[in-house]
């Protein structure tokens, strides 16, 4: 699979997701669970290829500077797609507005994790190995309290992929460790066991990336840009779409 093939992959169980989240009352409960099952594929993906990206890039800070636009772009789609969250039918959440502080969108995510990279890098190239491990356990902790989409785990999925480049055997195991971690603690900060095992769905993730080519495949800026522009284009669709249902 090439890297647009990956991404196209990323932002169609994105969508999909998204779809079960935002209308997941108006449907089944069993096609919304379904939904957010298909959808946990999703964010590996995307961790993936900003580790990915970083090995391509020719400009690492345009690169940093571009995922902290696309999260500040982000950020009221976000909110506003929030206010329209439904799991299922028994646990209706209402959440959102124009500026909801509780929870930031996965551009904040992306962004810590490509920050402590770059940061990690730095250290580690100065022999300052306890400044480097600093850094990336930072960003996570920044992701956490800032409550950015999967915190902690999503930034530690982008460093798995980075740190791990092309060792599958390593990746799976890695993987695995932080799915299981970040479904035990959604269960102990009170998320129902039912709920929370949707989360193990992700580590199917790892098939695609296992078929990576190294390919670029279709690209370019154009294709960059609307694929940056999907995510907060997409959420203000679905909370249009919402809130003409109810």
């Amino acid at each position: 699979m090439s890297s647009f093939a990956l991404k196209m992959l990323a932002v169609v169980t994105m969508l999909i997701d998204h779809i079960g989240a935002s209308l997941g009352s108006e449907m089944p409960i069993q096609l919304a669970v379904l939904c957010r099952t298909v959808g946990r594929v999703a964010m590996p993906l995307f961790c993936f290829m900003i580790a990915e990206g970083l090995f391509h890039t020719r400009n690492a800070k345009k690169y940093l500077l571009r995922l902290g636009l696309f999260a500040l772009i982000s950020e009221v789609p976000f909110d506003l797609f929030l206010s329209t969250f439904r799991f299922s039918h028994e646990n209706q959440i209402y959440l959102g507005g124009w500026v909801n502080l509780s929870s930031q969108n996965v551009g904040f995510t992306l962004f810590l994790g490509l920050l402590g990279i770059l940061l990690y890098d730095i250290f580690a190239a100065q022999g300052r190995k306890e400044a480097a491990l600093a850094a990336i356990l930072a960003a996570g902790l920044a992701a956490t309290l800032i409550q950015a989409d999967y915190g902690f785990f999503g930034v530690y999925f982008i460093y798995i992929f980075y740190f791990f480049r092309r060792q599958n055997r390593q990746i799976a195991i890695a993987l695995a460790a932080g799915v299981l971690l970040m479904t035990a603690s959604q269960m102990l900060s009170g998320v129902s066991w039912k709920e929370a095992a949707v989360s193990l769905a992700a580590l199917a993730a790892v098939i695609p990336v296992y078929l990576y080519s190294g390919k670029k495949g279709l690209g370019g800026k154009a294709v960059r840009t609307l694929l940056y522009l999907f995510y907060p284009a997409h959420l203000l669709l679905l909370y249009a779409a919402a809130t003409v249902i109810k």
